[in-house]
């Protein structure tokens, strides 16, 4: 049982890591993709970019603020005083990861979900199941994405290039 103590946390850590460098990676994504199109554009209104503000500067300030705890008690030999913000950055982790996959960047030609490129001429048979919901069907695969925060004028004008 005494392992388990010490190996639990690790594998926290571990996705921990791996949610970080996700996020990440969508960022650089998004900054790849506006640089090869430049007529890429945040579909977002105006309410979602004060949300996603508010959540990326909540887990700016968690992500600094839990690892200076984490090494400061390391270094003081409190072990145990390092789990809880490490489950709780990772859970924010987590949640923040998942939220921010909800911003659609639209191209001329292209649609950024998440951190996928789509292209207009493949995507067919799109619908809205509920307000906040579009789903249409790329190649083979029907996808579906919350469209919580999209202005819904450039989705429907964007969208409108797929028929």
């Amino acid at each position: 049982m005494g392992d388990l103590k010490y190996l639990v946390p690790i594998l926290v850590a571990v996705v921990l890591v791996w949610f970080t460098y996700l996020i990440v990676n969508f960022v650089a994504t998004i900054i790849k993709t506006k640089k090869k199109d430049e007529t890429m554009i945040c579909g977002v209104i105006k309410q979602g970019k004060v949300f996603y503000g508010i959540l990326t500067v909540i887990y700016l300030v968690m992500f600094v603020y839990c690892i200076y705890y984490m090494i400061s008690h390391l270094l003081n030999g409190d072990v145990d005083s390092v789990y809880l913000p490490l489950n709780a950055l990772t859970i924010y982790s987590i949640a923040f990861y998942f939220t921010i996959q909800w911003i659609i960047y639209f191209g001329q030609r292209q649609v950024l979900i998440g951190r996928v490129i789509f292209d207009y001429r493949k995507i067919k048979r799109v619908s809205y199941p509920k307000k906040s919901k579009l789903r249409f069907t790329y190649g083979q695969k029907v996808l579906e994405t919350n469209i919580r925060f999209i202005d819904d004028s450039i989705l429907k004008k964007s969208l409108q290039r797929t028929r």
